[in-house]
């Protein structure tokens, strides 16, 4: 797990304001981090957590806990029939700013993804 500047992050697809608005509720309320962003480690593109990481935006947060994965150990396929998804379009297409739709992309990562809980004015400092 890394703690990665949320600025540098970059989203793959859309997302819901109000699935993003419920989540900063939920993580202000507990007071911690529970769950890491899933990143793409070369490009730092957020294979899972597009609501976490707007969560973390409105709620000032500087920092967000991170478990990276190389892409190529990443399973990865399209939820519609009317968008194709690899690896090399979902990196140049985050890379152009032309990110895919709300649930368009889903991700099958090699190994299970980290419990935390990280207090969130450690995120907010630095």
């Amino acid at each position: 797990m890394e703690l990665i500047e949320v600025d540098r992050l970059r989203h793959i697809e859309g997302y819901s304001q109000r699935r993003a608005q419920n989540i900063r509720k939920t993580i202000q309320k507990d007071g911690v981090w529970k769950r890491p962003l899933c990143i793409e480690r070369t490009h730092l593109l957020v294979l899972d957590g597009q609501h976490r990481l707007e969560a973390a935006r409105s709620l000032g947060m500087r920092l967000v806990p991170c478990q990276m994965f190389d892409y190529d150990e990443v399973e990865v396929w399209s939820l519609r029939s009317n968008h194709e998804v690899t690896r090399e379009l979902v990196i140049a297409k985050a890379l152009r700013g032309d990110i895919y739709p709300y649930k368009t992309a889903k991700h099958r990562f090699p190994r299970d993804v980290e419990a935390l809980a990280i207090p969130l004015a450690e995120l907010r400092r630095a």
